[in-house]
């Protein structure tokens, strides 16, 4: 049999570990709270070529970055993958971000999406408010789309995957204007990639390692300051 001065030892040591457990459930609760939360919304420039893995590694812990990127979506409702149909945009809305990043206007500028630059800017602000409006008040930054380059030797029409070079810079300036009409930061990625063909990968489209690393320090950059 315990006697009483066991009984009240092993009450005590009971007591001890029980509060030991709480501790750790508020120090672990504490942490996931403190974790900033980083959502990446675009297209296959996103999802799929490594600059949010690559942002996740320059943020470090204290952060937590999701790709909510899907290959070959537009912003507009009207183009023929629309990114709003999508389970991923209402998995990024549903993330609740301390921290939104955005990335369109490459598909949208395809021959079978493009309308008009204010038709898309337009249609994205329909759905860049989507993020504002959340109530986790989140800051929302707004990426250029990337430059596209030329392959093959062709210099004119229609580029790989039926993406125009103009469209695209219009898109650009559409996402700058809207940028300034909304207050949002941008994040020039389609002038920094101007000059840079080698750091896109054959398709002269989608970005390469360097590529990846030069868009997410961009976006560190706009983020710390």
């Amino acid at each position: 049999m315990i006697n009483q001065k066991n009984r009240k030892r092993l009450l005590i040591t009971s007591i001890i570990l029980v509060m030991l457990v709480c501790l750790e459930g508020f120090q672990a609760t504490s942490m996931s709270a403190s974790t900033i939360r980083v959502a990446c919304v675009g297209d296959s420039i996103t999802y799929g070529y490594g600059y949010p893995a690559e942002l996740q590694t320059l943020l470090g812990t204290s952060y937590s970055v999701e790709n909510f990127g899907y290959s070959g979506r537009t912003a507009m409702s009207t183009g023929d993958k629309p990114y709003v149909n999508e389970k991923n945009f209402q998995d990024s809305l549903n993330y609740l971000p301390d921290i939104v990043v955005i990335m369109f206007g490459t598909n949208d500028s395809k021959v079978q999406n493009w309308v008009s630059k204010e038709e898309f800017k337009k249609q994205y602000k329909e759905l860049v408010q989507s993020y504002t409006q959340l109530k986790s008040k989140p800051v929302v930054y707004l990426n250029t789309p990337a430059t596209p380059f030329y392959v093959d030797g062709k210099t004119e029409g229609p580029m790989e995957f039926n993406i125009q070079k103009d469209m695209v810079h219009e898109a650009a300036e559409a996402v700058r204007e809207l940028g300034k009409e909304l207050g949002l930061q941008v994040i020039d990625i389609n002038d920094i990639t101007k000059n840079h063909p080698e750091w896109f990968r054959i398709d002269g489209i989608h970005p390469n390692a360097d590529g990846a690393k030069a868009i997410a320090n961009m976006v560190y950059d706009a983020i710390k300051k």
